[in-house]
C-alpha cells in the first residue's frame, strides 16, 4: 500500500540519516483509534510506529499522537477551528470582529468535518485535519483563510 511504503521510506532514511534520534514510537502505534473509537487513519498508525509525535516543518512537532491509552489527541475540528480562528485572538478584537469570526468557523466546521489539533503555536498556525473520509493532512490558518494545505503523506516524505 502506498502509505505503507512512504512512511517505511522515510522512516528507513532518518535512520540510516541519524535523524531518528529522540524518536519515540508508542507502543498501541498498530491498534490507534480515533477518540469515537474508529481505527486511526493507516499513515498515521504507521508514523506512531516510529514517532508518538506528529512531525512538522522539516522536524518534530510538540504535539504527541496518541495518548498512553491510543487514543488519537485529536479534537472535533470545529473546537479545534473555534480556538484557531477566534479564542487565539479573542483579547485583540471587537464585537463585530467576533461576530464574523464566529460565522466563519462556522463555515470552515461545515466545510472541515473530522478531527484535528494544532501543532504548535506559530503564525500561520498549523492544524492537523483527520477528514470523516479519513484523509489525513495539514492545513495553515492565517488571515481568515486556510492558504495551505499539505496532505500528511505529502509532509512525511518530505523529511
Amino acid at each position: 500500500m502506498v502509505d505503507e511504503s512512504v512512511v517505511e521510506a522515510v522512516v528507513a532514511r532518518l535512520r540510516a540519516a541519524g535523524g531518528a534520534e529522540g524518536a519515540e514510537p508508542h507502543p498501541r502505534a498498530g491498534a490507534l483509534v480515533l477518540p469515537d473509537g474508529r481505527p486511526a487513519p493507516q499513515c498515521i498508525r504507521l508514523w506512531a510506529a516510529f514517532d508518538n509525535f506528529y512531525p512538522l516543518n522539516g522536524g518534530r512537532s510538540s504535539v504527541p499522537v496518541a495518548d498512553d491509552e491510543g487514543v488519537l489527541v485529536v479534537e472535533p475540528m470545529d473546537r479545534v477551528l473555534r480556538r484557531v480562528c477566534l479564542e487565539s485572538i479573542e483579547d485583540e478584537i471587537d464585537d463585530e470582529t467576533a461576530e464574523y469570526l464566529e460565522e466563519l468557523v462556522e463555515k470552515f466546521a461545515a466545510d472541515l468535518p473530522g478531527y484535528g489539533a494544532v501543532l504548535a503555536d506559530e503564525h500561520p498556525d498549523p492544524v492537523l485535519w483527520i477528514s470523516a473520509s479519513a484523509e489525513v493532512s495539514v492545513l495553515w490558518y492565517r488571515h481568515d483563510a486556510f492558504d495551505r494545505r499539505i496532505p500528511f503523506l505529502d509532509l512525511i516524505a518530505d523529511l
